[in-house]
Formats: C-alpha cells, sequence, structure tokens
C-alpha cells in the first residue's frame, strides 16, 4: 500500500480478511463501487460516507451517514429532493413533525402513503405510553383529528378538545356530511352549525337553534320557507305575537 501496488496491496488485505484497508486499497484504484458495497457489507459507514462525499456521490453518501449521524443525512436527503428517505432520518430522530414534512414532499403516493402511516404508528405508540400531548402534536400534524380529539380528552383540556371538534366539522363539512358537520359545530359556531343544518337539509334543527340563541324571527322566517305555518305561528304565540305581523 505504501508503494501504491494497490491492486497487490488488494490480494493480500482480501487474503487477510482487513477489510478496512481493503476498502481503502479499492478507493486508491478508483473501484469506487467496489469499496462502497464492501463498506456497506462490513459495516464502515463512516470510511463509506468520507469516500462517497470524496467522489461528490451525496446520495449514497447520505445513505452511509443515515447509519451513524443521521441528522445529517436528513439534510442531504433533503438537499437532493430525497424526501422519502430525509423522512425516515428525521422518524430515527423523533422528529415527526419533520418526518411529516418530508413524506407529504413525496410525489410517490405509496410512498407518502407509507411515509405517514409509519409517522401515524409512532404517534399511537406514544399514545399508549400515555404521551398525550406529544402524540396530540403529531395527530394534529398528520391531519388525524380524531385521534388528536382522544388524546385531548386524555389531556382533559377544554379549549384543545373544542379546537379538535372545530376541526373534524370543517373536516366533515368539506366531505359533505353536513349533518354531522353541523352537530360538532353547534356549541362552538352556532352560525356555521345553522349553515350546514340547511345544507343538510334539516330544517328542524334549524329551528331549533335559532330559538335556542333567541333568534325568533328567523325561525319563523325559516319555518315559512318550508310550508310550516303551524310551527311558525306556534313560535310566535310563545315568544312574540308581534312577529307574525313582520
Amino acid at each position: 500500500m505504501d508503494c501504491k501496488e494497490y491492486t497487490d496491496a488488494s490480494i493480500c488485505f482480501e487474503k487477510a480478511k482487513a477489510y478496512k484497508h481493503l476498502i481503502i486499497a479499492y478507493a486508491k484504484q478508483g473501484c469506487y463501487s467496489k469499496a462502497l458495497d464492501l463498506a456497506d457489507e462490513k459495516g464502515f459507514y463512516e470510511l463509506g460516507a468520507k469516500i462517497a462525499s470524496n467522489i461528490q456521490d451525496f446520495r449514497q453518501s447520505a445513505y452511509f451517514y443515515s447509519f451513524f449521524k443521521p441528522s445529517h443525512a436528513a439534510k442531504l436527503y433533503r438537499d437532493l429532493g430525497c424526501y422519502y428517505e430525509a423522512g425516515y432520518c428525521y422518524l430515527t430522530l423523533y422528529d415527526a413533525l419533520n418526518a411529516i414534512d418530508m413524506f407529504r414532499r413525496c410525489t410517490h403516493k405509496a410512498k407518502r402513503t407509507r411515509g405517514l402511516k409509519e409517522v401515524s404508528d409512532y404517534a399511537l405508540v406514544l399514545y399508549f405510553k400515555k404521551d398525550y400531548w406529544t402524540a396530540f402534536r403529531i395527530f394534529i400534524a398528520l391531519d388525524d383529528f380524531y385521534s388528536a380529539l382522544e388524546c385531548a380528552y386524555k389531556l382533559k383540556e377544554t379549549q384543545l378538545i373544542d379546537s379538535c371538534k372545530f376541526l373534524i366539522g370543517y373536516e366533515e363539512a368539506v366531505k359533505q356530511h353536513y349533518q354531522f358537520a353541523a352537530e360538532c359545530l353547534e356549541p362552538l359556531a352556532p352560525e356555521k352549525a345553522l349553515c350546514f343544518y340547511a345544507k343538510a337539509g334539516d330544517y328542524e334543527s334549524q329551528v331549533r337553534l335559532l330559538l335556542e340563541t333567541g333568534n325568533y324571527q328567523r325561525a319563523i322566517q325559516v319555518c315559512f320557507l318550508h310550508n310550516n305555518l303551524n310551527k311558525a305561528y306556534e313560535i310566535a304565540s310563545i315568544y312574540n305575537p308581534e312577529l307574525l305581523s313582520s
């Protein structure tokens, strides 16, 4: 090796099973693929990262760094646009939020789904370990508001519970599940709930909610709109007979 007889040195190192020196000898000969394959096979990850970096094979370099310095590997993968691999590196660092960001950038749908499922499973483990706050943050980032609501119940945080119900309501509305959306939002955003009850065709719940919020005139208008004159007169006679004239 010192005499730069790398071919002969390789033969000797191979027979001696001196794999670290054999990797170096391969690299000196320019046999980089053989050097990197052997580094991977024998677990010389730092040496593999160094050789890959020297030949500017940054993807291979990131691969080797993932074994002993995943934070650096994640940055390399991210800069290369290898978001799936970057996501897994962040996940090994228990950095679920950055992992989610990386997985969501994946253009390959199956990889994106698989990566996000891994994060969800990690959050579930945290939930069973009673780390409800961390699990809550991850579920919110995943837009899994039902699971986040379970965490909020465990935390006994009223504000978080209400926030989750609010998000669930809007999510269900996007899916055109207007009845359930209205039921979720009724205690938190009654005006929105009224809108969704209307879209669901549940005018009786509209009327009930309007009465509960003291909006008698609108309740009567809804009854008239749906040709329920008996209900309109009943409301007026109970709450304010003058409303009939309007």
